[in-house]
C-alpha cells in the first residue's frame, strides 16, 4: 500500500511510512496502557481491604464456584450467603432500612428490576454505569446486557421439560400452544406462580401472546399443580405428569445429568431467568473496591465463564444458543402476578 503526505500528495518515502505506522500503533496503544493501570489500581485498592460479602440466588455451587476463583485470582475473601430471590432482597431491604448493609453487591433473578427504583431512590444502590468497572468502560462488556442499574450476568431459558418415558417422537410439544392438545389431559405439571416472581416473567409473554384463551383451555386439561417448582420437578421424574412448564434449562439439565428421564424442550418463542448483579453504594458498602474488583471479575469473559459453568446456562459472551426468537423479561410481568394464580387454577 502506498501512503501520501497529506499535504503534498506525495508518496512518503519508506522510513516516514515506517514512523507514520509506529506512531499509528503508539496510540493505539493507549487506551490499553489506560486500562491496565486503572484495573491495577482497583487491585491495589482492593487488596487493601481484603474481603467482601455478597448475597446469591443461583445454587450455592454456583456462588462457591465464582467466590473460590475470585479468591484464587486475587487472594480476596469472597464470602457469600446463598438466598432464594424474594428472601435476598427481604433481608437487603431490612438491613439498608436499619442502616447497616452485609453485602456489597448480589445477584439475583425475578423481581430485581422492580426492586432497583426503590434502591436507587433511597440510595441503597449505586448504577453499575457509575461503579466505573473497567470492563464496562472499555465496551468489552456486551451493552445489550447492560441495564444501567444492573447488568445481567447469566440467562437461563426457560423451556418445557418432558418425561421421555411418557412422551416420545411426534408426540412432543415444539411450542407453547402443543401442550393445548386433548392427549396431555391430567397431564401437566405447574408450580404455584405465587413462589417466585420469576414465573410472572415466563408467563407474561404467553399471555399477551395468547391471551387468556390459552389459559382457560390449560385449566380444562386438568393439570397437576404443585407448591413449589422442586416437588413438580419430582413428580415429573416420577412420572405423575408427562410436562412440566415452566422449568429453568439449568434445572433440567441437572435432573437429566441425574439420571431422571428428563429432556428439555426449548420453542424459539422464550424469554428466561436473568441473574442480575446489583451494587451496594459506595457510601453504604464496608468494602467497596473489593465490591467493585469483584462485579469487574463477574462481568468479565474469564469470570463470566466460570459463573456458567453448568449445562443450560449462557454466558453473556456467547449467546448462540438463546431461543431464535429470545426476548428479555420485561419489568412490566410483575403487574400480571396477581392474576397468575387465578389464570393457573390456583385460586
Amino acid at each position: 500500500m502506498i501512503r501520501f503526505n497529506r499535504s503534498t500528495r506525495q508518496p512518503l518515502g519508506r522510513w516516514q511510512a515506517l514512523m507514520a505506522c509506529v506512531l499509528m500503533l503508539l496510540v493505539l496503544k493507549v487506551p490499553d496502557a489506560r486500562a491496565q493501570a486503572d484495573i491495577d489500581a482497583l487491585i491495589r485498592a482492593a487488596k487493601a481491604e481484603g474481603q467482601l460479602m455478597f448475597y446469591s440466588a443461583p445454587v450455592e455451587n454456583v456462588a462457591k464456584r465464582l467466590a473460590d476463583a475470585f479468591n484464587a485470582k486475587y487472594g480476596i475473601n469472597a464470602r457469600f450467603v446463598r438466598l432464594v430471590s424474594n428472601t435476598l432482597l427481604q433481608r437487603y431491604s431490612a438491613e439498608a432500612e436499619a442502616g447497616n448493609i452485609a453485602a456489597e453487591l448480589f445477584i439475583n433473578a425475578g423481581n430485581a428490576p422492580a426492586f432497583e427504583a426503590e434502591a436507587l431512590k433511597k440510595g441503597w444502590i449505586m448504577r453499575i454505569t457509575d461503579a466505573n468497572l473497567p470492563v464496562v468502560r472499555s465496551g468489552e462488556f456486551p451493552a445489550r446486557f447492560n441495564k444501567g442499574a444492573s447488568a445481567v450476568a447469566q440467562v437461563t431459558p426457560w423451556v418445557m421439560a418432558i418425561n421421555t418415558d411418557k412422551v416420545k417422537g411426534p408426540d412432543v410439544p415444539r411450542t407453547w400452544l402443543d401442550i393445548l392438545k386433548p392427549q396431555f389431559q391430567g397431564q401437566i405439571i405447574l408450580p404455584d406462580p405465587a413462589a417466585s416472581d420469576a414465573y410472572a416473567e415466563f408467563w407474561a409473554p404467553i399471555l399477551q401472546a395468547h391471551g387468556e384463551k390459552f389459559f382457560t383451555e390449560l385449566r380444562a386439561l386438568n393439570p397437576r399443580r404443585y407448591g413449589q417448582g422442586a416437588q413438580a420437578g419430582q413428580a415429573l421424574a416420577a412420572g405423575e405428569g408427562s410436562i412440566f412448564i415452566p422449568l429453568t434449562a439449568q434445572r433440567a439439565a441437572l435432573d437429566r445429568a441425574r439420571g431422571a428421564p428428563v429432556d428439555a424442550v426449548m420453542p424459539e418463542d422464550a424469554t428466561g431467568v436473568e441473574m442480575q448483579l446489583l451494587m451496594t453504594a459506595s457510601a453504604k458498602a464496608k468494602y467497596p473496591n473489593a465490591a467493585r474488583l469483584f462485579a469487574n471479575y463477574l462481568l468479565s469473559p474469564e469470570g463470566n465463564r466460570i459463573f456458567n459453568d453448568d449445562p443450560g446456562t449462557i454466558s453473556i459472551y456467547d449467546t448462540t444458543r438463546l431461543p431464535k426468537r429470545y426476548v428479555s423479561p420485561s419489568p412490566e410481568s410483575l403487574r400480571i402476578k396477581d392474576q397468575l394464580p387465578r389464570l393457573l387454577g390456583f385460586k
